[in-house]
């Protein structure tokens, strides 16, 4: 006769010590938390004894389990250490449980109890012949009774079927849901989904294992509307009772062996759904689900619901069934989890595909480990910082990973700038409880890139779970990575050590690789722009630099420096000398981080507009110093006031304009040249310093400002309130809003303002080749405005002796003892001028001047040669900027090849490759305009935020259209500046004016093909030419991972048309088919000569 010794809760834990045990018995009982509890969750199995309780996971579950005095004969009590230092208990029940047929020995206070006080019970099993093969018939019965009783009241049903899949345990506040599919036992093929609610059901959704037989006795069910599924929700049921099937195996494989050749040869697994049987053998953080199962899958469960590490965590050494979980292919191109040199850790490189559970995955613990392993059970690991990701319905699994892998890019970036609460929680004060982790800076950054799915319903993910996921949507990984620039630099070297002299200098003075061609696509560029001290711009972070220059229209400014910028569109240029750099523009971009501004100085400010900027100097007085550069900017003052006058800043009173302008001169050098990148002709600044004596008088009313020569002194850009002045305004994700210092001006200055502009316009006019030519200019300086069309490097008869040969190879000049010829295209006509740059090596040269660029060049003179023919020559004071290309005409994808969209339907073809296509927008399906909420991506309503958050919101432009180029049709969809500004072409004045229309009316569409919703109120007509719309057009796109099925009927044949994302719309003009063509008429030629 076996006896046991009885141990109490309350003993277990007072001694706060794990125990794994088969000698020791636990009398008890179990209750399911089935109500809203603080403490424990519904769902939660607690064990309970007259001297406490502590949750506990089981393998298997009976009723009667929950109505007996039960005993626990072989289990494990452990301690889970939280974060916080609280410790949470629970028990691992490892044999199944018995019921205690004696109730007197629960009471006895004995310390012993015999075996043959209990009793264990089996569960009911049946064969085939024992039961109704009527029973058998689930979905064909249940539709076959509804429809021929449609008007009665349903009737009772008893059903026998096995269950497919279930989902997770959905929780609101108002209700407690779980869905089922229920498949004939006989026919796969046939199923039918279930749909239970209430609290009452809880007991079913811990009992119901997937794979397994039932019975539903006495039930009685509600058919749910639906078209293509069957869909029932259950009213009443007598009971649900397991069958067990001697007939026969379970219909769910599990660790099949082709599961390694699925997921190579799949290219879309997020809805390739497996079982999977296997062990955990190493714990990569328990905070986050985040396991290695057999040394070779990785199993997140950081989107699983019901796995509740803080409650009941998974330990070294379970074994768990997988059902319906996810097989995702992902390369892990680094250890993302910096985990590679730990003990029993595998190498992460080698593992490609994840084990991602999702709401209709169900996890169950089939086997417990026998022994304790104390340094990796249950505590919680390195990555716990993340793990309020795993809570939020936002984000997918693979965005989780993304959030991941950024956030230890940026940590390695900019080490010690950003702190964990700043990256992973919502950075802005708030006494309430709107601080989501939507609104953490990682997640905002992460919206970038990917639309988050807020209009899904939680059934309709369950029912449509066979076509898509949205836990793991968006199947292919996020491949856009923000890796450290020393490793961008690393990779442009290997890429011109790959190609040979001849590809990059060949006939040319540079070449341009886009990003496909430097294999680029995927490495967005971040850091701090800022200038350098040659005054050229350049991107920064803590593990290296690099040259850029903006070629958009759009200005650099005083307050885009110094901030964390993002690039994600850019080209590699490799000029000959070893200049290497990347060219940008500026509106494609958009502000990481903006460092708050707080001018610090008051006392003495003045406002100047910049007149002239003269070329940057090199000063280099011996070969053993270091070269240093300075620059001279002639400037006008308009408004100084001294310690004496208040701000100029402040809007408490309108500011008088000084008519007495007076002309002055800035020298910028050392630290100070780093401003020069944002200094613009034209524009106007505020220079704010802190001693005036400072400043020195060298002629008469002519003032010098040398800043190197101040304590501290500050510009910045600055914009008077004039009704037609553009604001250079940009918004960082913090929600920051970055603007230039506004100046308002009272009645009377305005027009001396507006004599001001006139005469600098008059002064500053710029000339195009065509009237430099024809006009007679000679001898005369002008500024000339054109298209750099060539460039050329030659020998120069002047033999500096100011610097040494090394100097160049660190600063950026021009090559010793060389001359510049530039050839200038007039940007209308194909009149051409030539522009000499005499001895280049004394001076900063512009990066970017090469062929394609639209420059100006200021105060250069206009000389006739021997033979007659007009130049320009340029000078010390000449000053070269780079203007940018046409927005409307010029992309960075023009030098793509055409693509045919029935190609487009080829295998194989990557989701980041871009294509150009010439097609004609055929018709709109779809155009929505409003408002969402910065923090959950909610529609704003009546200016509010449905969840409260009040945390900003921003503007989202979607729309869907089709496409053909007489190969085949497409889908399009297009979203936020793609819409509003180059499928619209809608303009500031219009784009205003829409907004305070989506501002008060909820949703505002147009073309809406369903055509039945309550909050269509305004055309766009009032705003737009709707036949402008549908036109020919340039369309740069990418496919995206899966074809959209939509049948064609033409005559008596269906088509699929695939669906493309638009990442530009540009303007189909034949000047640029023209050259594209000539380009390649010519390419063929030299091909057919090498021949």
């Amino acid at each position: 006769m076996t006896e046991y010794h009885r141990c109490l809760l309350s003993k277990l834990i007072s001694n706060k010590q794990c125990i794994t045990t088969d000698k020791v018995i636990l009398l008890g009982s179990l209750q399911l938390v089935i109500r809203d509890n603080s403490v424990y969750p519904k769902g939660t199995i607690l064990f309970e004894d007259e001297t406490g309780k502590v949750p506990c996971l089981l393998i298997g579950y009976e009723k009667e389990w929950f109505t007996r005095t039960i005993a626990l004969l072989s289990w494990s009590f452990l301690i889970n250490k939280q974060p916080n230092g609280k410790e949470v208990f629970h028990l691992e029940v490892h044999s199944e449980v018995l019921l205690l047929q004696d109730t007197e020995a629960l009471y006895s206070k004995a310390t012993t109890i015999n075996i043959e006080s209990f009793e264990k019970r089996n569960r009911l099993s049946f064969s085939s012949q024992q039961l109704n093969p009527l029973s058998f018939k689930t979905a064909t019965d249940m539709l076959f009774n509804f429809d021929r009783n449609s008007t009665e009241s349903p009737s009772k049903l008893n059903l026998v079927a096995l269950i497919n899949m279930k989902s997770v345990l959905y929780q609101t506040e108002d209700e407690t849901a779980f869905i089922v599919t229920l498949n004939e036992v006989y026919d796969p093929c046939s199923f039918v989904h279930i749909i239970f609610n209430g609290d009452h059901y809880i007991e079913y959704y811990k009992m119901i294992i997937i794979g397994e037989i039932y019975s539903f006795k006495e039930a009685t069910f509600n058919k749910k509307a639906s078209q293509s599924i069957p869909i029932f929700e259950i009213i009443d049921v007598s009971s649900i009772d397991p069958v067990k099937n001697i007939n026969g195996e379970h219909e769910i494989v599990y660790n099949s062996s082709n599961l390694v050749e699925n997921t190579q040869n799949s290219t879309d697994l997020g809805c390739l759904c497996f079982g999977y049987e296997g062990i955990i053998t190493y714990i990569i953080d328990n905070a986050l689900g985040l396991f290695v199962l057999d040394s070779e899958y990785i199993l997140h469960l950081g989107k699983y619901p019901e796995y509740n590490p803080l409650i009941t965590p998974y330990r070294l050494g379970m074994k768990l069934l997988l059902h319906n979980i996810h097989a995702i292919k992902l390369s892990m191109e680094k250890d993302t989890w910096k985990l590679n040199n730990h003990k029993n850790c595998p190498s992460f490189e080698n593992i490609n595909v994840i084990f991602a559970a999702c709401h209709c995955s169900t996890i169950q613990v089939i086997r417990f480990p026998n022994e304790i392993i104390r340094s990796d059970s249950v505590s919680q690991k390195i990555i716990s910082k993340f793990s309020s990701f795993r809570n939020s319905d936002l984000i997918t699994l693979l965005e989780f990973l993304w959030v991941q892998k950024a956030y230890y890019d940026i940590s390695n970036k900019f080490p010690g700038e950003f702190e964990d609460l700043t990256l992973l929680s919502d950075p802005r004060p708030s006494k309430s409880n709107y601080k989501k982790v939507e609104s953490c800076l990682l997640s905002k950054l992460l919206r970038k890139y990917r639309v988050s799915n807020y209009f899904q319903d939680w059934t309709q993910d369950y029912f449509n779970h066979k076509s898509s996921c949205r836990i793991t949507e968006e199947n292919e990984e996020i491949n856009i990575r923000l890796p450290p620039i020393s490793e961008v630099l690393q990779f442009i070297i290997e890429l011109v050590s790959s190609q040979k002299l001849s590809e990059i200098h060949g006939g040319d003075q540079s070449k341009v690789f886009s990003q496909n061609e430097a294999k680029l696509e995927k490495i967005h560029l971040m850091g701090f722009l800022e200038g350098s001290l040659d005054g050229t711009l350049q991107l920064k972070d803590q593990t290296g630099k690099i040259s850029v220059v903006n070629i958009s229209i759009e200005k650099i400014h005083t307050h885009h420096l110094n901030n964390v910028w993002i690039i994600p569109e850019y080209e590699l240029v490799i000029e000959q000398h070893d200049k290497i750099y990347l060219r940008f523009a500026i509106e494609k971009c958009f502000c990481f981080y903006a460092k708050p501004y707080n001018s610090p100085f008051k006392n003495n400010q003045i406002i100047f507009q910049v007149r002239h900027i003269f070329s940057t100097k090199l000063n280099c007085p011996s070969e053993y110093l270091a070269p240093n550069m300075n620059c001279k900017l002639q400037i006008e003052t308009v408004l100084d006031y001294s310690e004496d006058s208040p701000d100029l800043t402040t809007n408490s009173r309108k500011n008088s304009f000084n008519n007495s302008s007076r002309s002055a001169f800035i020298h910028l050098s050392g630290d100070f040249i780093k401003i020069l990148p944002a200094m613009h002709v034209g524009l106007f600044y505020e220079l704010s310093f802190d001693k005036p004596e400072q400043i020195f008088n060298s002629m008469g009313r002519i003032i010098n400002f040398n800043l190197n020569n101040f304590v501290t002194a500050n510009v910045i850009n600055f914009q008077w309130d004039t009704p037609n002045s553009e604001l250079s305004t940009f918004e960082d994700l913090f929600g920051h809003v970055i603007r230039p210092k506004i100046l308002e001006l009272d009645e009377s200055s305005k027009d001396s303002f507006r004599v001001l502009e006139k005469t600098f316009s008059t002064e500053d006019k710029i000339l195009n080749v065509q009237e430099i030519l024809n006009e007679y200019l000679i001898g005369r300086l002008v500024s000339l405005k054109g298209l750099v069309i060539s460039k050329e490097i030659r020998s120069s008869l002047v033999q500096p002796n100011f610097m040494n040969s090394s100097t160049s190879k660190y600063i950026n000049v021009g090559q010793l003892n060389a001359n510049l010829l530039l050839r200038i295209q007039d940007i209308q006509t194909e009149e051409i001028i030539d522009v000499y740059i005499n001895n280049i090596s004394r001076y900063v040269i512009p990066i970017g001047l090469i062929p394609g660029q639209t420059i100006t060049l200021r105060k250069v003179e206009v000389r006739n040669s021997d033979l007659g023919n007009l130049y320009c020559y340029t000078h010390e004071i000449t000053h070269i900027s780079l203007q940018g290309y046409p927005k409307a005409n010029i992309s960075f994808y023009q030098e793509l090849d055409n693509k045919y969209l029935i190609d487009l339907f080829e295998d194989g073809i990557s989701i980041q490759c871009t294509f150009r296509v010439l097609c004609r927008i055929t018709h709109i399906y779809e155009i929505i305009l409003q408002f969402i909420c910065e923090a959950c991506e909610r529609i704003i309503y009546n200016n509010t935020c449905p969840n409260g958050c009040n945390l900003g919101r921003r503007f989202y432009a979607f729309s869907k259209f089709k496409i053909s180029d007489g190969t085949c049709f497409a889908i399009v969809t297009a979203r936020d500046d793609i819409v509003v500004r180059e499928l619209l072409c809608i303009n500031d004045d219009s784009y205003r004016k829409i907004c305070d229309k989506v501002e008060k009316s909820r949703f505002f569409y147009e073309w809406n093909i369903s055509n039945d919703n309550d909050f269509m109120k305004k055309s766009l007509s009032d705003f737009i030419s709707l036949k402008g719309i549908r036109r020919d057009v340039i369309l740069f796109c990418r496919k995206l991972h899966k074809e959209k099925k939509e049948k064609i009927i033409n005559q008596t044949q269906q088509s699929s048309i695939i669906e493309l994302n638009a990442v530009r719309i540009a303007e189909k003009l034949p000047i640029f088919e023209a050259r594209k063509n000539l380009k390649l008429i010519e390419k063929t030629k030299s091909n057919l000569n090498d021949i």
